[in-house]
């Protein structure tokens, strides 16, 4: 701050001097006389050389002018120099505070871009509905988080019809078969039989047979690389295709709709549908190779420790209220992907983790955050290492620190990453499971 001192300074004496130089002065007065003349005219343009004090004084005039120049320049010079570094230390400055509120405040706000409200608002309706303000509702819940992404341009109606046409599909099929339509299990079992199977449905109106086709599963983008709504419900309602995160919500927003019961469940990079048939016991809906499968299948092909079981990360089955918080996680993924990081996604955060029994979600959201704020500052500080990070600022060492904290936590929990390729394999050996199961008779069911 003295040295800005000293140079703001220099910089006014120069601008003083420079004034000063190139004030006017009064001309001298000439004196008067005859100034001798040649007698014959110039030969071959020849001027006589004349040095006369009028010729002098120009002379000065001129060499007093090209001094106040050089003197003019130089000082435009010092001036031009003196700015330049007193905008290198406001950019210095600038930087130094834009690191000191990402150390203390996180990523800047992007709530004033445009459409970033939407989210805001998603947000507190979703709130509502957890807080008990509101009744819980899944289909729509859902409906709310990928139309904030598409910027309100969804139409409500026309899903909500959409999910009607289903539903009544499914209730005409059940009267068709004669079954029990208040039976939860036959529900179910239909809402699986329409997603997994073809289904044909005689219609007393048009006096003919309506066919539905199944689900098929998005082998082209299922992890969203190339479109990151390829995950969507609403994506799967349009085009008929969807994968391990849509096909589980679609089928529990029909669910919802025939009020039966049923649970999201999870297992690493991975869910699916939990039911319980009338003896109580539990069974899996793997809707991506259409199987029913058991937990000691997820546990033994699935990279599922026993840690993790004990815990409660994996094969739990999810209330409606859990569900809805959890995905407060997916609105901060929509989020993310159009305007970035900022304290919205830690919202969504901790607002989900008032709700869920299980914390893994929420503090691997954290823990995204916080890796990505860590990295940059360090990244900004030109920090090397943790031990050039510590040396140069302990407050974003501090970071460091807490980044280390939540992955431990995750760890702790019994939490492992699927391997590259696993997936994959693992879709092709339940596909070989469900045809071995098909010629064996399939799993019994209760009905009864």
């Amino acid at each position: 701050m003295r040295k800005l001192f000293f140079i703001l300074l220099l910089l006014f004496a120069a601008v003083c001097s420079d004034a000063q130089t190139v004030t006017p002065f009064a001309q001298p007065q000439l004196p008067t006389f005859e100034t001798p003349q040649p007698q014959y005219p110039p030969i071959f343009g020849t001027q006589p050389e004349i040095n006369s004090p009028m010729q002098q004084q120009s002379n000065i005039i001129e060499e007093t002018y090209a001094r106040q120049e050089a003197i003019r320049r130089q000082n435009q010079q010092i001036i031009n120099e003196s700015y330049e570094y007193v905008q290198q230390i406001i950019r210095q400055q600038q930087f130094e505070e834009s690191v000191h509120k990402l150390i203390t405040d996180g990523f800047p706000s992007k709530r004033h871009l445009k459409g970033a409200s939407i989210y805001y608002d998603v947000f507190d309706e979703i709130s509502s509905m957890l807080e008990g303000k509101q009744p819980i509702d899944l289909g729509k819940t859902v409906f709310l988080v990928e139309n904030a992404f598409y910027e309100n341009s969804l139409n409500y109606e026309d899903y909500q019809k959409f999910i009607d046409e289903k539903v009544k599909l499914c209730y005409d099929k059940i009267r068709e078969d004669k079954l029990d339509k208040k039976n939860n299990l036959v529900k179910n079992m239909m809402l699986f039989r329409l997603i997994s199977d073809t289904l044909e449905v005689k219609s007393n109106i048009f006096e003919k047979t309506i066919k539905h086709y199944p689900v098929k599963y998005d082998l082209y983008d299922y992890k969203s690389e190339q479109h990151y709504d390829s995950h969507f419900v609403t994506k799967l309602m349009k085009s008929g295709c969807g994968q391990c995160y849509s096909m589980p919500l679609y089928y529990l927003i029909l669910a919802e709709k025939m009020e039966a019961e049923a649970y999201l469940s999870l297992s690493p990079n991975h869910s699916f549908v939990k039911i319980q048939d009338n003896d109580g016991s539990w069974f899996n809906l793997e809707l991506t190779c259409n199987a029913i499968l058991s937990d000691a299948h997820y546990m033994n092909n699935s990279y599922i420790k026993a840690e993790a079981i004990r815990n409660g990360i994996f094969l739990e089955p999810l209330d409606k209220k859990e569900t809805v918080a959890l995905l407060l996680e997916e609105l901060a993924g929509g989020y993310y992907e159009k305007y970035g990081l900022d304290n919205f996604y830690l919202m969504c955060a901790d607002t989900s983790s008032k709700y869920l029994t299980c914390q893994l979600r929420p503090l691997i959201m954290r823990a995204f955050y916080k890796t990505r704020q860590t990295l940059l500052l360090a990244k900004l500080l030109e920090a090397p290492n943790p031990e050039s990070l510590k040396q140069i600022s302990s407050e974003t060492y501090k970071h460091y620190e807490e980044m280390h904290a939540l992955y431990a936590q995750i760890d702790n929990l019994g939490y492992e990453e699927l391997p590259n390729g696993i997936y994959e394999r693992w879709l092709v050996h339940i596909n070989k499971l469900k045809n071995e199961e098909e010629k064996s008779g399939g799993i019994t069911i209760n009905f009864q």
